[in-house]
């Protein structure tokens, strides 16, 4: 019996029984673990605001154990009314210690209970706490195995979740519940390399011998929503998560509301505007880190500037019109990586072209120069753009600067790229660069457009420092 053959077997409880044993067991081992884990982060919260309350104790009094002490019971409550699921990955028990505890510090304050210094002291030690859980939260973020999925729907819906999910290193797809087959229909072992492992009654019992993370349920004409809420009535007592897919792509949590409207659940997406307040930020930030890193970054200009010269025929600088915001062209700026004459030796490699769409893309380029291909590798032949940054062109982050001719093919869902300026890196270049398909960089470019924050920006600069480190996606 193959791999797949036993983990669709064991999944329906047909055969294997030492193998269901096992999965039910691991599933509930992984729990156990998560809770561990989450009791262990909340104690070693309230232990450091104990240790905070211990320093400042002689000082500000011994009010401070009964803070510690609001905290422990606060945490505590927290534990045993999150899902075990969430447990190791949810903020709530953050907010609820700041919101709470700021209330009540605020309400003792203004009867005056106690005094503003005592207040001061008390939201000390309840920020230590709380951020020593979130800090909890996002160490696990990082060193987390890949979150094991249940896919449940008909063909069309899985597929979506393959094709999307299907190159994702955090997302492993255990198998599928297939719904919507005709009575005479063959069962298939798999869809797109996942093992089909049951119908829609076997998901309760796939989920738990499979001991998956979480159960990815998509709608449709096969599987209506009175077929969701009797598998919520089924995964009752169930450790795993349910969760159900929505047909809104694009918007990040922040900008979708779920509300009730005549008794019908509905997600309110919010306008994906962009405060003008934000975007001064953004520009101030944009000028000013492009002048402190072309002062810090000169003497490496220099170098890679004479080595261009030195090594190869021709300008430094290579020049070449782009389309900025709103369609306007300029003059993007990069170090030379080619042989002068590329464009017009580009007609004769148009055979080889490996990319999609409008984008040219040839991994052993013979146009690219030994010096240039060390630079591209290093990502240090875009550091001129740093200029074209500083006279408001373009943005440290942003969407991939488009060619004229490239834009001139864009229809009005593509041509949404340009309502902000162009990025000298984005979600394009930290999530794989010329790795990506032409889709996968239209839609990256889009989902930044339409969920852009400060904060998103700063994400994306972090990752960005990683990739060129590692030089993922770069030739």
């Amino acid at each position: 019996m193959t791999e797949m053959e036993i983990a669709r077997e064991s999944a329906l409880g047909r055969a294997v029984p030492v193998l269901a044993d096992r999965t039910t067991s691991n599933l509930a081992r992984k729990m156990r673990n998560r809770s561990r884990m989450a009791a262990l982060a909340f104690v070693l919260s309230t232990l450091g605001a104990a240790v905070v309350a211990a320093i400042i104790a002689p000082y500000a009094g011994h009010h401070v154990w009964l803070v510690v002490s609001a905290i422990g019971v606060t945490l505590t409550v927290e534990y045993f009314t999150i899902p075990a699921y969430e447990r190791t990955r949810s903020l709530r028990p953050s907010k609820h210690l700041v919101v709470t505890g700021s209330i009540v510090v605020l309400a003792l304050t203004i009867l005056e209970v106690i005094r503003p210094s005592t207040a001061r002291v008390s939201m000390l030690l309840i920020v230590t706490a709380a951020t020593l859980c979130a800090a909890a939260v996002v160490l696990r973020h990082f060193v987390a195995a890949p979150r094991s999925t249940l896919l449940v729907g008909d063909r069309t819906g899985v597929g979506h979740f393959i094709a999307q999910w299907g190159g994702r290193s955090d997302i492993e797809m255990k198998g599928i519940c297939l719904v919507g087959l005709a009575p005479d229909e063959v069962v298939p072992l798999a869809l797109g390399g996942v093992p089909v492992v049951g119908a829609l009654a076997d998901v309760t019992a796939a989920s738990e011998r499979l001991a998956v993370d979480e159960v990815v349920v998509s709608p449709g004409p096969s599987l209506s929503a009175y077929d969701v809420r009797r598998l919520t009535w089924a995964m009752d007592h169930s450790l795993v998560e349910l969760t159900v897919a929505t047909e809104v792509h694009g918007a990040v949590p922040r900008r979708v509301q779920p509300r009730v409207l005549g008794r019908r659940l509905m997600l309110s997406v919010r306008s994906p505007r962009r405060p003008a307040l934000a975007l001064w930020i953004k520009g101030v930030i944009d000028r000013v880190g492009a002048l402190l890193l072309l002062l810090l970054l000169s003497p490496v200009f220099v170098g890679i500037a004479l080595a261009v010269k030195l090594t190869t025929t021709g300008p430094v600088f290579f020049r070449q019109t782009r389309t900025g915001i709103g369609g306007s062209p300029f003059d993007m700026l990069k170090f030379r990586t080619m042989v002068v004459d590329a464009e017009d030796r580009l007609v004769d490699l148009m055979d080889l072209n490996e990319g999609s769409g409008p984008l040219f893309k040839l991994r052993d380029d013979p146009r690219v120069t030994p010096i240039g291909g060390f630079l591209r590798k290093t990502s240090l032949d875009e550091l001129p753009q740093l200029i074209n940054v500083l006279i408001g062109e373009m943005s440290m982050i942003g969407p991939r600067p488009g060619l004229p001719s490239e834009v001139e093919t864009y229809d009005d869902w593509i041509r949404r790229r340009l309502h902000v300026k162009p990025g000298i890196t984005g979600l394009w270049q930290v999530s794989g660069r010329s790795n990506l398909s032409w889709q996968d960089s239209v839609r990256l470019d889009i989902d930044y457009v339409d969920n852009w924050t400060i904060r998103s920006d700063f994400a994306i600069a972090a990752r960005t420092a990683r990739a060129v480190i590692k030089g993922d996606g770069a030739h």
